[in-house]
């Protein structure tokens, strides 16, 4: 599993439109390789023809999301029709270990979201939460087909897939779809991090590409943490479980208020969103948090491992907040113990 770093925080230059300059064509300099075309693609991405050409997308009339993008979104409506197709119908819920449920609806939505990736990107890995990797390359999708296992089998209507795409090491796209209240969150690296509302949105997904059709998010300015709200999460290890207990009683003498609201992957949208100013969350994997943490970091805020350096999708933890409270909130991690003797595969910030 390959590093990943999260994009710089700077957010890019506005034009006219108050759309990033970034957004109104890809760059000729662009580290990031983006699939190859003639001319600018439409919404749906580009076509098979247009991919095997050897040419750079040099500009567009209007501002659009990457096809990486679309090709998530795509995935991920998919995983919502399964999502909507289960709920509150299970017949059997599996446990891969204490508290830690798996349904049929799981694997059915993961199947769905890998279909649609390797139809637009055979040449691309996958590692998924229930299916583990599936090719290698380059380029990695991350992916968790219904973050919220708990609530969903409970009839709890939040939860959401996550999707992300790494390209060496680097979080490049990500998106996170809330199934039940109809919201799309996506985030591009060195572009931005945008919301939607699917029922505002053309009926069908080819037409979601146009990002005037999006809304800017940004990080809300708390700068105080007995003034934040933050968020946790409990992982399905009764152990971890546990030790997460000292950075929970700690934050909620000093936090305004805690919540647990059992998806990390909405957890890390709401602070995009400006609804939360932190989260943090040990016993976790890169498919919970990778599309998150890009959401976070490109809203202005700023994601880390319990110790403040480079998050790594490969790492089992994450401190996301709106970045004003982050060293606050690190210094009281430091009083407890639990997870700040991870240091494998942890690179300094």
């Amino acid at each position: 599993m390959t590093r990943s770093a999260i994009a710089s925080n700077a957010p890019p230059a506005a034009s006219d439109t108050g759309l990033p300059m970034t957004s109104l064509r890809y760059s000729m300099s662009s580290t990031i390789p983006l699939p190859r075309a003639v001319s600018c693609p439409g919404p749906g991405g580009p076509s098979a023809r247009q991919r095997a050409r050897p040419v750079r997308i040099v500009a567009c009339s209007m501002a659009l999301l990457s096809p990486f993008t679309m090709a998530a979104l795509r995935a991920a409506w998919a995983a919502g029709e399964v999502h909507r197709a289960f709920f509150g119908r299970l017949t059997r819920v599996d446990y891969k270990g204490r508290n830690d449920p798996v349904t049929e609806a799981d694997r059915a939505a993961e199947a769905a979201i890998v279909r649609t990736i390797q139809q637009a990107y055979p040449d691309h890995g996958v590692l998924g939460e229930e299916g583990g990797r599936q090719g290698d390359g380059p380029y990695t999708w991350l992916v968790d087909p219904l973050d919220g296992t708990f609530n969903y089998a409970n009839a709890i209507p939040h939860f959401a897939s996550s999707i992300a795409l790494e390209h060496e090491g680097r979080l490049v796209a990500g998106v996170v779809m809330h199934t039940i209240l109809g919201e799309a969150y996506v985030a591009e690296a060195d572009r931005g991090a945008f919301a939607a509302t699917l029922r505002d949105l053309p009926a069908h997904v080819s037409g979601w590409g146009d990002l005037s059709l999006w809304r800017r998010l940004r990080a809300r300015r708390t700068a105080r943490l007995d003034q934040a709200t933050l968020s946790t999460g409990f992982p399905g290890n009764v152990a971890e479980t546990r030790l997460n207990l000292d950075h929970f009683t700690n934050l909620l003498l000093r936090a305004a208020k805690i919540r647990n609201m059992g998806s990390a992957a909405l957890s890390l949208a709401a602070i995009a969103l400006g609804q939360m100013d932190g989260f943090w969350e040990l016993g976790t994997s890169g498919w919970d948090f990778a599309a998150g943490a890009l959401l976070v970091a490109e809203a202005g805020g700023r994601a880390t491992d319990f110790r403040g350096r480079r998050l790594d999708t490969s790492g089992h933890q994450i401190l996301a907040t709106n970045g004003l409270i982050h060293d606050e909130v690190l210094s009281v991690l430091a009083r407890g113990q639990s997870g700040l003797d991870e240091d494998a595969g942890q690179r300094p910030q």
